[in-house]
């Protein structure tokens, strides 16, 4: 792991070169992602590189980069290593306009003063989030989400423990306990947890990320520090200590951990690498375009800080329903080959390709065959009928929501299962969505559904499609109920487009009185 390399793809400069980076913008939409530029300077030429928000952690503000590889950093001439309390009342907050050195650019330089010992530093305010706010990728991006928290999980508290029951759209590499130390701590500490929370409301309503210093406890740090005689300038935060849970045990449950047991049964399919080589790549690209990640670059978040609890509670695993663990292939074996170019990108798991894919489109714009094809013909039944003001479709593939899931493919294991999602609007202007996925003889019923809030929808029909992903070809009824989704199921019959339009609008009618069946 320590030898691999990551490296930006657009890195401009010559092999050997130290490029040192100079400033970080401000994040900003592009593109349906959250995107930064990282300006670096050499030989008196500064160039400015776009990149995921997620490279963050990445990044350290003076310090110097070769080849484009950001595992590696070399800090500049004259730091030192520091180790600091800030004290609440010893921190003011500072910014300024700032011309980037080198460019035509400006940006707005945000930062707290922090007194020690009789010394005034600068830390920057971009330092606090990648470092104390949100030191992993899945914490970056939920900074800009408004009350997210519970579509990935429910918070349980009981005596002296807590217990989170993640859904499907959290990760289960995020299960790791350094990861799970650091939520708990964020949920834990009110102060933390209020400051984290508000970024969002700021960043929506003015386009810029900006707290005031509201933490109620000290924090000691070890930094990077560009000494001068009165303090110096905070460039990297190398740890975090005397970090406390107020809590003894955490447990937790996800989808993905399940109870197994040892079967005699030969493997249903494998998945191998097109390339033929089975270990890790030497050498992964950074590339904004791509929607994906690995879990690599978490782990090369977390090398580049340690984080010190007073003490650490218990962490308890528990297992959901049991699954056969089939240890090895025979003739029946399907093998399914993934062509892994060892590009990717350190935007949010998965992308946000979901979110960014899930456009509507007009009905009449929707070319399906099939049984995607028949709904089609019921939706525009729907249309003409007095209770329906309009209908838009979103449509995709369930390969979206994973990479590894054979459900995600048809039978001939090739061809994409595909959905459809209809969203339709009704008197008083109230939205029900209803979801079709091919079903190539399962038992899979249509979804007919109540979102709480429309504004949050694009993340409820990820967390919908992913629990069927994960559940191969299931509905996750208690995922539903978990997010406070209203929802009923119609089984699929042979009858013609008109019976099967009257049946779903009982339905509709049902869900919006609150009955659920």
């Amino acid at each position: 792991m320590s030898k691999q390399q990551v490296k930006l793809d657009n890195w401009p400069f010559n092999n050997g070169e130290k490029a040192q980076l100079t400033w970080i913008s401000s994040p900003f939409w592009q593109s349906k992602k959250i995107m930064i530029y990282a300006y670096f300077r050499i030989n008196g030429k500064t160039e400015k590189l776009l990149a995921d928000w997620g490279t963050l952690p990445a990044l350290a503000i003076q310090h110097y980069y070769m080849n484009g590889d950001i595992r590696k950093s070399i800090a500049p001439a004259g730091t030192e290593e520091v180790e600091m309390t800030i004290y609440p009342n010893n921190v003011s907050y500072f910014e300024k306009e700032w011309s980037i050195y080198g460019t035509n650019d400006k940006d707005m330089s945000r930062s707290f003063i922090v007194s020690s010992d009789n010394k005034n530093y600068i830390l920057p305010l971009i330092e606090v989030v990648r470092s104390i706010l949100a030191p992993n990728r899945f914490l970056l991006y939920r900074l800009f989400e408004t009350n997210s928290f519970p579509q990935y999980f429910i918070e349980q508290y009981g005596a002296n423990k807590i217990h989170l029951d993640f859904s499907s759209l959290y990760h289960r590499k995020y299960t790791k306990d350094n990861f799970l130390y650091q939520l708990v701590w964020l949920l834990s500490n009110q102060d933390l947890r209020r400051i984290f929370e508000n970024v969002a409301y700021t960043f929506i309503n003015m386009g810029i990320v900006k707290f005031d210093w509201l933490f109620t406890k000290p924090i000691t740090i070890k930094a990077i520090v560009k000494s001068t005689s009165n303090g110096g300038t905070i460039l990297r935060i190398t740890n975090v200590k005397n970090k406390q849970i107020p809590y003894s045990e955490i447990s937790f449950s996800h989808p993905e951990i399940i109870q197994t047991e040892k079967s005699g049964e030969a493997k249903k399919y494998t998945l191998h690498s097109k390339s033929g080589n089975g270990n890790q790549q030497n050498e992964l690209t950074l590339d904004e375009q791509v929607e994906g990640t690995t879990d690599n670059f978490d782990l090369i978040e977390m090398e580049n800080q340690v984080h010190e609890y007073v003490k650490l509670p218990k962490v308890t695993k528990i297992r959901r329903n049991s699954n056969k663990q089939r240890n090895f292939e025979d003739e029946n074996t399907k093998k399914y080959f993934i062509d892994d170019q060892g590009r990717r990108s350190t935007s949010d798991v998965g992308g946000n390709k979901v979110a960014k894919g899930l456009e509507n489109k007009s009905l009449y714009d929707i070319q399906v065959q099939g049984e995607l094809g028949e709904f089609i013909k019921v939706l525009k039944v729907l249309e003409n009928y007095s209770e329906v003001q309009s209908i838009n479709v979103i449509q995709g593939s369930l390969n979206e929501f994973s990479d590894t899931k054979r459900f995600v493919y048809l039978n001939d294991g090739v061809t994409e299962r595909k959905y459809v999602i209809a969203e339709i609007v009704l008197f008083a202007n109230k939205v029900v969505s209803v979801i079709e996925v091919e079903r190539e003889d399962m038992a899979l019923s249509t979804l007919i559904c109540k979102l709480k809030m429309q504004q949050d929808k694009n993340y409820c029909y990820k967390q919908t499609l992913s629990g069927l992903v994960n559940n191969n070809g299931t509905w996750d009824k208690k995922q539903l109920s978990f997010n406070e989704i209203k929802f009923s199921t119609l089984k699929h019959g042979k009858k013609e487009a008109q019976h099967r339009a009257n049946l779903l609008v009982n339905k509709f009618i049902k869900i919006l009185r609150g009955i659920t069946c």
